[in-house]
């Protein structure tokens, strides 16, 4: 099963999105922070990291790149989420070491596709429920 961990600080829409990903036979763990992200990332190690940019504490570019220069961490795919979908916000997120970036408000099928893509997998369903 594919496990994502998913750093989201609007708990409601970690919820629908969770749920929806989970129909897709996907296992979310979320974490409301930057500083959770971090321990979560290492404790049990994520097929992809689902990453907003807009987080308490330290900014999700921040966890981006402390991932990165983490040897446990560095390979794990992201996939940054943000409403900040101007040219620099998405350069940046990628100069960062995002694998994609998928804007806000999330279109799923997009998504699903970035997971694809970043996973490199075929075990995700393809269903658009």
């Amino acid at each position: 099963m594919t496990t994502l961990l998913y750093v989201e600080d609007d708990d409601d829409n970690a919820f629908m999105l969770g749920r929806r990903l989970q129909r897709h036979g996907i296992q979310i763990r979320h974490v409301e922070d930057g500083e959770k992200a971090l321990i979560a990332a290492v404790w049990k190690r994520p097929d992809a990291v689902l990453l907003d940019i807009n987080l308490p504490g330290i900014s999700g570019l921040e966890v981006l790149q402390k991932l990165r220069t983490n040897p446990l961490t560095r390979d794990v795919p992201v996939i940054v989420l943000s409403a900040h979908v101007m040219e620099d916000d998405i350069l940046n997120a990628m100069q960062a070491g995002a694998n994609a970036f998928v804007p806000k408000p999330i279109d799923f099928r997009q998504l699903l596709d970035a997971l694809q893509r970043v996973i490199k997998r075929d075990s995700l369903e393809d269903s658009t429920s």
